[in-house]
């Protein structure tokens, strides 16, 4: 896609994307939004999450968890959920910062009790045999997604070092011959040995 040199061009087609839509509050004022530091001026501790938190001990803060989730219907609806496949992690995720929005304890306790919850509920799919998903996404494929793709390493290296891009070609191409030469080796028969011969025999063997 060539650029265009005018520093002053607008592209029609993001600018119809941008523009909003016929008839909404944006469209007819755009600075119809609320100024910078709007939420200083509103009513203090209006939220639950302003105010001091009901909890501010791990321990007791999970064993209130745990009250409600052991509740019949309670369990059974997370049973559910770990059994359809929702991963523990989303469930623990949900359960903290609903805590934190409802006042029942900080952001910071928030994080302490994922671990806690997170084992309380593997714990509960063990018992009752349930195969639950931990992780929202698997560790060591997101690992692989993370990491840059061996193509493009050996790109930028064949750019930027072309003395090791070389080495490592080279090494390559002798590996591949070896594998190639590998069968007619092993298919060579060795000369016999004795039963009694010792290692230390055919060192000497080798020696004379």
């Amino acid at each position: 896609m060539a650029l265009n040199p005018d520093p002053y061009y607008r592209d029609p087609k993001i600018e119809e994307a941008l523009r909003p839509q016929e008839g909404s509050i944006d469209a007819i004022d755009r600075f119809n939004a609320p100024p910078p530091g709007h939420s200083l001026t509103s009513e203090p501790q209006k939220w639950a999450w302003e105010k001091p938190a009901e909890y501010t001990v791990p321990e007791e803060a999970m064993a209130w968890v745990v009250s409600r989730v052991e509740q019949p219907e309670v369990e059974e609806n997370f049973l559910r959920l770990m059994l359809s496949g929702v991963p523990i992690e989303a469930i623990t995720n949900t359960i903290t910062f609903t805590g934190f929005t409802e006042g029942y304890w900080s952001p910071d306790m928030s994080e302490l009790l994922k671990m806690p919850i997170a084992m309380h509920f593997m714990g509960l799919a063990l018992e009752n045999g349930i195969p639950a998903t931990i992780f929202n996404k698997d560790p060591e494929l997101a690992k692989e997604e993370g990491m840059i793709p061996e193509e493009k390493v050996m790109s930028i290296m064949e750019e930027n070092r072309p003395d090791m891009y070389e080495k490592i070609m080279y090494a390559t191409d002798l590996l591949l011959e070896e594998d190639e030469e590998m069968p007619e080796e092993q298919g060579a028969e060795a000369p016999p040995m004795e039963k009694d011969a010792s290692f230390m025999e055919m060192e000497e063997e080798e020696m004379v």
